[in-house]
This record gives C-alpha cells, structure tokens and sequence, in this order.
C-alpha cells in the first residue's frame, strides 16, 4: 500500500484522489479552498466532436474524455451518488453563417466513423432549432449532436468528493507548501511515497520551492447565472458563433458566459467590461435574456500552460512528484479522465493516452 498525497482539490485533483482511492492506497487529498477555483465557477459542454482545434493529440484526449463520462457517472450512482450535475441533453451548434455550419457537419461526421456516441447529427432549419431551443432569435440554424451534454463543475467534484469519502480519503484543510521534497500545511509536515500536484492556476507559486520557474498562468473567467419562468432540464446546450455558451440546467437556470481575461492575474472583481461582452454575445443569439433573472456572477482561474495543452505525468528530476494542468476552458470536459490516467501513470498501470503527447516539461 502506497501513502500518495493529492494537492488541489478542483476537477482533476478530485478526480485522481477517486480512483487512487478505489485501489489498495492511502489517499490524502489536500485542498487550500481559494477564491476562484475554475471547477466550481464553470458549466461545462461535454461535445468535443464539434471543436475546430487541428492539434490531433488534444482531440483524441477529448474525444476519450467525453466517452469516459457515462462510465464515471455509472459508478458514482452504485454508489449511491445521484446527483453529479451531468446529463446528456444534446448540443446546438448555432450559426447564421451556412458554409461555416457545413464545415461543422462534414468534421463531426467524419469523426463518428470512430466515436459512435457522437449520435444523431442533425441539420436543423431556423424553425427547428426555435423548437430545441426556444430562445433563439429569428435566422439561426444549427446542427444537433445528441451525444453532447452538459456538467455542473462545483456538483461533479462535490459528487466525487463524496465518492472519495466514502473510499477513505483523508482530507486536509489548508495551503500546501514544500519544504525540501515535504508538503506541510500550516506547519505540520505529510510524508507521502508520492505527491501529486493538481493545484490548476497556483501551481507556479507552489512549486517555487522545488527550484522550478513553473508556467501556468491564471486566466481570468467571468460567468453569469440567469433564470427565466420556463423548465430548461432538458434543452440543449448551445455553442454560438465566438466563444461564449449557454448552458441550461433544471428549473429555467441557464449559465452564459464566459470571458477569457489573460493579463487579469488573480484579480476577483467583476467587471462592467466583462459582463457586457457575456451579454452582447448572449443577447444575440437570445435576446429574450435581457428580460431574464441575473442570480448571480462568478469569477473562476483556468490553468493555462504556454502551449494550451494539458500535461501530466512525473516531473523531470524530482521522482515521486507529479503533476496534471493547463486544462483551460476545456477542464470540464477532460479533467474526470485525465485523473484516471494520472492516477494510473503514479501507480505503473498502463495508459489509454500517451503521456508523451502531454509533457509535464512545457509548463518547467
């Protein structure tokens, strides 16, 4: 039996301390609780089939990612954890541009000739897709993908924290530091026989000690909450033109967001700039919103490395530590699987991916 420590306690630090926890290993999972973790502001779109990225490895990591997702939530339901903030509603790729949306559709499916669960691909008229998805404006069309769904960041890790608890993980409440090759947290040293180091956008600052000029940086995420009098449980989620989404949950909650402020550092504020950009963007596609409820606004930190790519694996001369980050906007989406593979590369299983692709040495 092995003493692994875990710090960080976001979507993939959860995600790794669940199943080295399924094993025969003594898991301590170490979370400081900042303002502005990225797993607890975020809604995610699980649909990485429609993503226009050339970078092979990151679609492949993707596309495993979504396919892992019905597994993981299985398992959390045999364990009597229902509510995991993830459903399979569908995703409208929303356009009013017709050669772009046709570009979409041959890329999708082309790609369900290896991903099945892609599903049903479907072009939807301007008619149609007021049907799937009552709020859009005149003029837009869109293409259906009924294997897209949808993912409540902070209800997934509080399900896997409960996962977790119930495999006997210990949890430690508290910043981490080294000193030497030791975690401690506030003071009190944790001897682990390995270490691993999910701690998203600070984890410059915590591997400083170890001599490493660390590459992460923090970008800034600002995200809306709104509510109409209309039950959305199961509409789908919507990718417009540009960056922004609309994500809706049960009971007329949609999420619509999200800015991607790189030089805001960990700058909390929310600003007027930045909520306007969400609005502009979201008031396009549906503009019956500007009359809609605002719950509340948040503010999250994406883990960006220098080459927008996640990495994980050991770091390059310090055995025994490892690490997994610079998920960025798609953590949601890869960062349940990306801790599987994590855990299985700290304890010598073999890889669904390879780790090569991903190499912790670009964000040293």
């Amino acid at each position: 039996m092995s003493k692994i420590i875990v710090v960080g306690a976001g979507i993939v630090g959860v995600s790794t301390a669940y199943q080295l926890s399924k094993s025969n290993h003594q898991v301590t999972l170490i979370e400081a609780d900042f303002e502005g973790r990225a797993t607890s502001a975020a809604a995610g779109i699980i649909c990485p089939w429609v993503s226009q990225r050339r970078n092979k490895a990151w679609y492949s990591l993707a596309s495993k990612s979504a396919n892992y997702y019905p597994q993981l939530i299985k398992e959390l339901k045999a364990q009597g954890i229902e509510e995991t903030g993830y459903k399979q509603v569908g995703t409208l790729v929303v356009k009013d541009d017709e050669k772009r949306l046709n570009k979409i559709v041959e890329i999708v499916n082309k790609r369900k000739e290896q991903a099945p669960e892609i599903g049903e691909i479907k072009w939807l008229n301007t008619t149609e897709t007021k049907e799937k998805f009552p709020l859009v404006a005149d003029g837009y069309f869109s293409l259906y993908v009924s294997g897209g769904a949808r993912v409540h960041g902070e209800k997934l890790r509080q399900a896997l924290l409960a996962a977790c608890e119930k495999n006997g993980v210990t949890f430690v409440s508290g910043e981490a530091s080294f000193i030497d090759n030791t975690i401690t947290v506030k003071g009190e040293p944790y001897t682990a026989d390995k270490i691993v180091l999910t701690a998203g956008a600070w984890f410059t600052e915590l591997v400083k000690p170890l001599g490493i000029q660390g590459q992460v940086k923090p970008q800034k995420a600002q995200i809306t909450t709104l509510k109409i009098e209309e039950e959305t449980s199961d509409w789908p989620v919507i990718m417009p033109p540009g960056s922004h989404y609309m994500v809706p949950f049960e009971n007329g909650v949609i999420s619509a967001g999200t800015t991607h402020e790189d030089d805001a550092g960990f700058d909390t504020d929310i600003t007027p700039g930045g909520i306007h950009q969400i609005f502009t963007d979201t008031f396009n596609i549906a503009p019956s919103l500007a009359q809609s409820k605002l719950l509340k606004v948040e503010v999250g930190f994406r883990p960006v490395a220098p080459n927008f790519l996640p990495v994980f694996g050991e770091l390059p001369d310090h055995p025994g530590i490892y690490a997994a980050n610079g998920l960025g906007s798609s953590g949601l989406t890869t960062g349940p699987f990306i801790g599987k593979e994590l855990a299985k590369f700290v304890v010598g299983e073999p890889l669904e991916v390879d780790v090569k692709d991903f190499p912790v040495s670009s964000i040293l």
